[in-house]
């Protein structure tokens, strides 16, 4: 959807331009008008506007102040120029601040119309060019830090699974580490933070990198990055791989680890405590490991801060890890689904339900299906809250199966059991939406009725029910089988005919009346929708 604005102060011609403009049937542009610069400049508040067809001059703010403005603050709009004064100067200075073109309205409709495609063409252009690729690829390096720490810290956190994509990911984001090599893993808390701000707390996790990096950075390669929020991680690995080099890198980073400790004491008066993993591990592995360290962390007897521990001891637990695991993935999935069923996707939901089934599942662990089960049962009160149905869904038969305990000691049933209740949302989902498209056309349809001579642009209608307007258009046209602007033209033709029919008024003011910019394209429109001219319809209504 592109939109042009046509600025003029001289009404007759303003009008004729928009009817000109608008029997080009021109595909998907949207046609505004404003009588002044101050008018224009409100449209272009309001909305996009992508050109703007002005006079040069007008009272008050001319065409040429109303263009610096314009390429001040939007400068990708583009500005035509339609004057009736053949003078060099306005038209040096209006090439001087990058006008599109400069028409003088002696030369016809034909240039007008050909200079607006000319305009088009050029901004469905810019939209493939190289600069724009640059100033995406610069945004994206700006970005990469934050994308590498949510990257890793889904791979910490066991969200990503390994594979080509995997791999890929890292060539994307440029991260210096080999998936085709192991890992040393090591990670931080801060024992006490004191007083500190969220900002101040920023600022020395910060610190706590850069005092790493100075003891690392020469030794080994390695990429730390803060995770939930008060955590930082480090992912290492040798410069070289050669024989004894991981032992090498192990040794060092112990002995490291514990320089960074004391610093970080002396510089920053920050007590942190370490865990380091006893040894080198893959990528697959990282969040079994990750789950080690975390538990030696919190499990350690040996102090309450300034803790310096390796994993040995807390990484040979195999059913507590198979059961962490399975926590952590059917956590992810229970999320994903949440997001899904916000979103209304039936189709992703049930692939992604399916997942649930092949998680797993210790048999006979009833305390992590239980886990499982009350994760779901909170993800959906949640949502159902969120949508205002919690009440009505409560007292459903499945919803009342659903909140029973002994439903969830076999996990198949408990699966089924979401299926079937997600489906019952969904449909009510959609019940929901159909309503509320009835309810936004018939309030569109009573605005229109009683408002055709007036603004009837997308924008105003979005406005009247509080939707964007690109929104607006699809939404209409999908639960109305019409576009908005077909409606409009319905109502128009409606009311025209009635105004024949029952009065003695003049075409023209018919034509005003019912939003037409012109007579003439009021005729042109009128008998190409009815076969008769509206006086010929007059008459022939009255015989």
């Amino acid at each position: 959807m592109r939109r042009i604005l046509i600025v003029d102060d001289e009404m007759f011609i303003l009008n004729g331009l928009c009817a000109m403009v608008k029997e080009a049937n021109f595909e998907d542009l949207e046609v505004y008008k404003a009588p002044s610069s101050g008018d224009a400049l409100d449209w272009l508040q309001r909305t996009t506007i992508d050109i703007v067809l002005t006079d040069i001059c007008m009272p008050g703010m001319d065409g040429l102040e109303l263009q610096r403005h314009i390429k001040q603050r939007w400068p990708r709009c583009k500005v035509i120029f339609l004057t009736g004064h053949d003078d060099f100067r306005f038209a040096k200075e209006a090439i001087h601040f990058q006008a599109t073109d400069y028409i003088l309205k002696t030369e016809g409709d034909a240039p007008v119309l050909e200079a607006i495609r000319r305009a088009l063409s050029e901004i469905e252009v810019e939209f493939v060019k190289d600069v724009q690729f640059e100033q995406a690829q610069a945004r994206f390096q700006n970005a990469l830090p934050f994308l590498q720490n949510d990257f890793l810290e889904e791979v910490l956190l066991g969200e990503v699974e390994s594979g080509q994509q995997f791999k890929r990911q890292f060539v994307d984001l440029k991260l210096p580490l080999m998936t085709t090599h192991p890992i040393l893993l090591a990670i931080a808390r801060v024992d006490e933070w004191m007083q500190y701000t969220s900002s101040d707390k920023a600022l020395l996790l910060f610190a706590v990198q850069n005092i790493a990096d100075e003891y690392l950075n020469d030794a080994v390669i390695v990429k730390s990055f803060i995770y939930q929020k008060t955590r930082i991680a480090w992912m290492i690995q040798p410069v070289l791989y050669e024989e004894g080099a991981l032992i090498d890198v192990l040794g060092y980073a112990r002995g490291a680890f514990e320089r960074i400790q004391q610093t970080c004491r002396e510089l920053l008066k920050l007590n942190l405590s370490f865990a380091l993993s006893s040894g080198f591990c893959d990528w697959p592995s990282v969040p079994a490991r990750h789950e080690a360290l975390r538990r030696a962390m919190s499990r350690s007897y040996g102090g309450k801060g300034e803790l310096l521990l390796t994993d040995e001891g807390f990484g040979g637990l195999p059913d507590a890890a198979l059961k962490e695991d399975s926590v952590r993935r059917i956590g992810k999935i229970i999320d994903d689904l949440f997001v899904l069923i916000e979103s209304g996707q039936k189709d992703e939901f049930s692939r992604k339900l399916k997942e649930l089934l092949d998680v797993d599942i210790l048999e006979n662990d009833t305390e992590l299906k239980l886990t499982a089960a009350y994760r779901l049962i909170s993800m959906f009160v949640t949502f159902l809250a969120n949508e205002g149905l919690l009440k009505t869904m409560m007292g459903s038969d499945v919803m009342d199966r659903f909140m029973k305990l002994e439903t969830h000691k076999n996990w198949e049933h408990t699966v089924a059991l979401v299926a079937e209740l997600g489906e019952n949302v969904f449909s009510r989902k959609e019940t929901m939406y159909k309503q509320y498209g009835k309810s936004v056309i018939q309030r569109l349809k009573q605005y229109i009725d009683t408002h055709l001579s007036g603004d009837l642009s997308l924008v105003r209608l979005g406005e009247v029910v509080a939707l964007n307007p690109s929104y607006l258009s699809r939404v209409y046209k999908q639960a109305a089988g019409e576009s908005l602007s077909d409606t409009i033209m319905t109502a128009r033709l409606a009311s025209a005919t009635e105004w024949l029919k029952k009065t003695d008024d003049k075409v023209q003011d018919i034509a005003a009346k019912v939003g037409f910019e012109s007579a003439a394209y009021f005729n042109r429109f009128f008998k190409k929708a009815v076969g008769l001219t509206p006086q010929e319809y007059r008459e022939q209504s009255r015989m």
